[in-house]
Parts: structure tokens; sequence; C-alpha cells
């Protein structure tokens, strides 16, 4: 049977236990805490960051070049021909009904590393991308033909005596390609595309977490396609 004193030294004993596991545990706390603040006065010591934006401008030069609008044009081009000799002696007169589509497109394959600045939390950008430009024209042949074609007595004589017919057309189409282009050139085409562009970045970007994004159009280099 235990004694009161006996009982009153076991309890002394679990006492001085648990003193002495707090006193180990203080002292592990502030020995973790020392460290951390030498570390952190340490001149050599080293920090690892990554830019974010690495990855952003890489995924936007993946797509290369973006064709951000589109648009229809048609136009007429009527040719004559005239000699000395009266029109219906020689003369030649030729037209052709064009129709055709103009793309505007912006090229994102060379952004240099600096084209995306990225703030430090990373959920607002401002991109710097070329303006867009305006392809070449791309006539379509179902709807591109010639509609009427009058040439000279003596023209169609010569044509039917030698049993060759010398007809290129081929100076109609380039000239109708130059039309179509003139068109598109003064047309909103290049506004849609710049709209259009702010739009598809914004929502590329999104996907990476920047919820604000900044478009700037950068004016093209001296010499460079406008």
């Amino acid at each position: 049977m235990s004694t009161p004193s006996t009982v009153k030294r076991s309890a002394g004993r679990v006492f001085g236990a648990i003193m002495a596991l707090a006193a180990i545990g203080a002292a592990l706390a502030l020995a973790v805490a020392l460290m951390a603040g030498v570390s952190s006065l340490n001149p050599f010591a080293t920090k690892r960051s990554e830019h974010a934006d690495s990855v952003v401008l890489t995924k936007i030069q993946d797509l290369s070049r973006f064709e951000a609008a589109s648009g229809r044009f048609t136009t007429i081009v009527d040719q004559q021909t005239d000699t000395k000799l009266p029109d219906w002696a020689t003369g030649d007169r030729v037209v052709l009904d064009a129709e055709g589509d103009v793309s505007a497109s912006v090229d994102l394959s060379q952004l240099p590393t600096d084209a995306i600045e990225l703030s430090s939390d990373g959920t607002s950008a401002t991109i710097h991308v070329p303006e867009p430009v305006l392809d070449a024209p791309r006539l379509d042949p179902d709807a591109t033909r010639v509609v009427a074609r009058d040439q000279g007595v003596l023209n169609r004589l010569g044509s039917a005596i030698s049993g060759s017919n010398p007809v290129n057309d081929q100076p109609l189409y380039q000239r109708a390609a130059e039309k179509l282009a003139d068109a598109a050139g003064q047309s909103d085409l290049q506004d849609r595309a710049r709209a259009n562009t702010e739009k598809f970045l914004q929502s590329t970007l999104a996907a990476s977490g920047v919820t604000h994004v900044t478009v700037v159009f950068d004016a093209p280099a001296p010499g460079q396609a406008a």
C-alpha cells in the first residue's frame, strides 16, 4: 500500500519530467528562430524566383501568325485597248468580275523577351505586339470570271486565220487583286483585327491567371510592311 510520502515523490517526478520536456521544446523553438534570423542576415544566402511571363510568352509565340479578321470584297475590271483604227476594227475590250478575301493578321512568332510586362502578383500584363498587316488578296476562282469580251473584226479575223487565240487575262487578275487590296486598306478591317487580337490575347492569358491585359500595337520597323 502506497504511503502519502511515496505518492508525493511520484507526483514530483512526473512534474519534473513535464517541466524538462517543456524546457527542451522551448530551447528547440529558440534555436530554430535564431537560425532563421541568422539566415535572413546572411549576405550569401540565396533565394530562387521564377519569371512567370516566360511560359506565357512561349505560349503566345507558339501561335505564330494570328489571323485576326477577314473581309470579302468584289470589284470590276473593265479594260479597253484602242488603236488608231476604229474600235470596231481593232479595238479590244474585256470585263472581269472579281471576288475574293483579304485577311488581316498579326505575327506573334518573333515577339522579344520583353514583349510582356507582368505585374508582381501575375494578375496584370501589358503585351506589345506588331500592328495587324493586310495579307495578299485571295481571288475566289469560282466567283471570278470574264463576263464580257469584245474584239474588233480584224482581231477576230486574224485569230480565225491563224487558228490561235492569244488571249492573256493574267494582267486582269493582277489588277483585280490590286483593287481588292486597295478596298481592304480603306475599310475597317485593320480596326476589327486590333479588337479581335485584344480579345484573343485576353482569353489566352486568362488561362494563365492573368485577369487584366493591356495590348499595345507597335508600329512596324522602317522598311517593314505596314
